[in-house]
């Protein structure tokens, strides 16, 4: 049995190297950031290749509504990375991760150095989706602050010494899972005509599928994990001996913790959605009745 606190093992990360908690050393930065560059790098190519592909097999439809395509190649290529995203994911989070139980807290915050890949990922991946997003996408505000926070969390669990990368392939990896049947949202939504015509009710199962995923993964699955990671950040940025080491690891705590409020707030819209698809059916039921 400890004789310590929860908070008093936390400390002493600040204080000395302990376990797998000492700075990464050169080669794993450089790493790190090799495979943050060929991420960002291999999306925007698999991008461009996306849109011109699509410029290709519909040259009408790219003269008369550009924008559209420009939209369809920027769904398409979020679907695939995600895909691969969570799939890679979900196997690191099934086979390999052990139960949270039995891990440590210590190794929990700086341990599993392993898992940093999965931070250089999803860094890559926004750093491409936030200029897209931005200058030709029109994404809300939201999703471009989601961007940020990504890069922000991603950041840090990649490169420093504590990066709760226990947690990395839930939150870099599995939950990506839910933003597959999102991006086939979304290009139905953009294309109703198209897609009401052959496929009737495709865009209402997908929404179906999607809200699903969504409320399993980012609500019922996310929320125990998060609070152990907005726990134990809390208490190493609370014992933090220094202004950049409080700043680093309250950005992250920040960020954290503005991605799940996030993840509630679109969560609460689905709920909404189901609510009004549940009015609309009742008052066809009276018609009938009537």
């Amino acid at each position: 049995m400890s004789i310590f606190t929860d908070e008093e093992l936390v400390a002493t990360l600040h204080t000395k190297p302990k376990g797998d908690s000492s700075p990464a050393n050169p080669n794993e930065t450089v790493s790190y950031l090799f495979i943050l560059l060929v991420a960002a790098a291999t999306i925007g190519t698999f991008h461009t290749v996306v849109r011109n592909v699509l410029k290709s097999l519909f040259p009408n439809e790219y003269r008369n509504n550009k924008k559209n395509i420009q939209r369809a190649a920027y769904q398409f290529t979020n679907m695939t990375v995600n895909l691969i995203l969570g799939v890679y994911g979900t196997y690191h989070f099934l086979n390999h991760l052990p139960e949270m139980s039995s891990v440590t807290l210590i190794e929990r915050i700086s341990g599993f150095r392993e898992y940093s890949i999965f931070g250089a990922l999803q860094v890559g991946y926004n750093l491409w989706a936030l200029p897209i997003g931005a200058f030709f996408m029109n994404e809300p505000l939201s999703m471009l602050a989601h961007h940020v926070a990504v890069l922000l969390v991603g950041g840090i669990s990649g490169l420093g010494r504590n990066g709760f990368r226990y947690h990395a392939p839930f939150f870099f990896g599995v939950i990506e899972l839910s933003s597959v049947p999102l991006a086939m949202v979304n290009f139905c939504k953009n294309n109703r005509e198209l897609v009401d015509k052959r496929y009737p009710t495709l865009y209402l199962k997908l929404r179906i599928l999607f809200s699903l995923v969504f409320l399993v993964v980012r609500v019922i699955m996310w929320t125990p994990l998060m609070k152990d990671v907005l726990r134990l950040s809390a208490m190493l940025g609370w014992t933090c001996q220094t202004n950049l080491c409080a700043l680093g690891i309250g950005c992250f705590w920040l960020s954290a913790f503005f991605l799940t409020v996030l993840q509630y707030y679109w969560a609460i819209l689905i709920l909404k959605g189901y609510m009004g698809l549940a009015k609309k059916a009742l008052r066809r039921s009276k018609a009938k009745s009537e």
